[in-house]
């Protein structure tokens, strides 16, 4: 089989219930719902294995769950020995183009890239017009909630930010591309991530009368979680008003529409360049984003709520694979994207990997190949996972100086937690409290009352506790291919 073009077209912090082909008729994304409805699968129940970039990456691009080799934080990356999808497609003929954010591979130097890619684009945006948005006053009550609003014009007439390079840079090497080796682009753009700024030109295709409500702030000293009240204190979410709270949704969903903008701008090149029908397209987020859910705004490094790890996937995979376009309601994990892609062209990856493949999902099968999903996040008593021992190194009134010091208290015992989530349940258990979380998401899918302890709920509790020992029993580790000698 002729090696496929291959798009990896990965935007940061892009929730998975933005789509308006899912049912959502405030999203305006078009040509993502054109992809489901014509030439591939979007997987409605797909979920990231963390809600913070650098370990959901980690995982994805590996295959294995963050806790398997320790990736479980943002400081600690892949190294040039371990094994990514990247690398894997390099060492199989493939032409590696890198366009955006790292937050995947431990690099001192730009250099060390070319371990693991050909190219990297580096679009120097200021060429075109483009300045960085002025910041909000210091006294302005809306800064901790990552607020910019609708962003001033260049010259030229756009808002050139650094995503808009990227996109050129790889339109244009989609045409320039001499095909003496099948290419790849990895395309993980900065968007939709915060702070939440958008330019005028999307930011009036969002109705905000078809947005959907968000999840209520819960009472201070509820049985949501402390950190949560500490973050909002942090943050000053008691000043965000409802109306601030819909502005920042509808900005944000604005965001999402300049994302599938440039998702189609790649779409349209590889069309004109006669490679689409062949090529295998994928897009997914490597975590969600809070957008105002329960009075926060981004993410935090210490909960597990779905705003934050339902994520988009699609994939459109070469026209030679069996596929029946539409949405598929199995469960469906991140790390099953690098089992699948192994598995459509055929390739040993020379390491075992934890997800599965969804080639026969694509075909149509929509049954789940697996009862639960899980996720991590967080770090160990007294770990440095996320730099929140940094805290005075931060600018004070900067949004992650306000989530360090937040966090800070609560280093010492720890924040690590892990979900296991089925169609139905969601358990979650913390490892430094008694604080542990249960949902009934039949009834309860914003997750806001805590049922773990509910005599009620004692048998699916005690399930929910079983599937995740079996989970870590089955994924703790893996062993490596190559087998040392004993003759020596």
């Amino acid at each position: 089989m002729k090696k496929p073009t291959i798009v990896i077209f990965n935007p940061d912090s892009y929730r998975g219930d933005v789509l308006r082909h899912l049912g959502n008729q405030g999203a305006v994304t078009p040509n993502l719902d054109a992809i489901a409805n014509n030439d591939g699968v979007s997987f409605a129940n797909a979920f990231s294995q963390n809600p913070v970039c650098t370990p959901s990456r980690c995982s994805f691009m590996t295959g294995w769950y963050t806790h398997t080799h320790g990736h479980r934080s943002m400081i600690n990356m892949l190294k040039p020995h371990e094994p990514h999808l990247l690398k894997v497609l390099r060492n199989n003929g493939y032409h590696v183009w890198w366009g955006g954010k790292n937050d995947l591979v431990a690099v001192e130097k730009y250099e060390d890239y070319f371990d693991h890619c050909d190219e990297k684009a580096r679009p120097n945006t200021l060429q075109k017009g483009h300045r960085p948005p002025p910041p909000l006053a210091e006294d302005d009550y809306r800064h901790g909630a990552f607020y910019r609003g609708v962003l001033p014009q260049d010259p030229a007439g756009e808002y050139h930010c650094y995503d808009t390079g990227i996109i050129d840079a790889a339109v244009e090497k989609i045409a320039s591309h001499d095909n003496s080796k099948p290419l790849c682009l990895y395309l993980p753009i900065g968007s939709p991530h915060p702070s939440y700024g958008i330019e005028e030109e999307f930011y009036n295709q969002i109705d905000p009368d078809s947005l959907p409500p968000r999840i209520p702030t819960p009472e201070a000293g509820s049985a949501q979680l402390p950190v949560l009240d500490s973050l909002r204190s942090e943050f000053g979410s008691d000043k965000i008003t409802d109306a601030d709270w819909l502005e920042i949704k509808r900005i944000y969903y604005a965001m999402c529409r300049r994302v599938d903008h440039f998702f189609g701008r790649v779409v349209n090149a590889l069309k004109e360049a006669g490679l689409y029908d062949d090529a295998l397209v994928m897009f997914f987020s490597d975590h969600g984003d809070f957008t105002g859910d329960y009075g926060l705004p981004e993410k935090t490094h210490s909960t597990l709520q779905d705003a934050l790890i339902h994520v988009p996937f699609l994939i459109k995979p070469p026209q030679a694979t069996t596929v029946k376009p539409g949405i598929r309601n199995s469960l469906t994990e991140l790390v099953d994207m690098t089992a699948t892609v192994y598995d459509l062209l055929g390739i040993d990856p020379g390491y075992a990997i934890q997800g599965k493949s969804l080639c026969h999902v694509l075909a149509g099968d929509d049954t789940d190949q697996r009862e639960a999903v899980f996720a991590a996040v967080g770090a160990r008593a007294n770990e440095s996972a996320f730099r929140n021992n940094e805290v005075k190194s931060l600018p004070p009134n900067s949004f992650y100086g306000r989530q360090s010091r937040a966090v800070r208290p609560h280093a010492a015992s720890g924040t690590y937690c892990v979900s296991c989530r089925t169609h139905d349940l969601k358990y979650i258990r913390r490892g430094y409290n008694n604080h542990h979380e249960l949902y009934d998401l039949r009834n309860d899918p914003g997750e806001q009352n805590n049922l773990y302890g509910d005599p009620a709920m004692a048998t699916d509790q005690a399930k929910m506790e079983m599937l995740l020992l079996d989970f870590f029993m089955r994924t703790g580790d893996i062993l490596p291919y190559k087998q040392d000698s004993r003759q020596i």
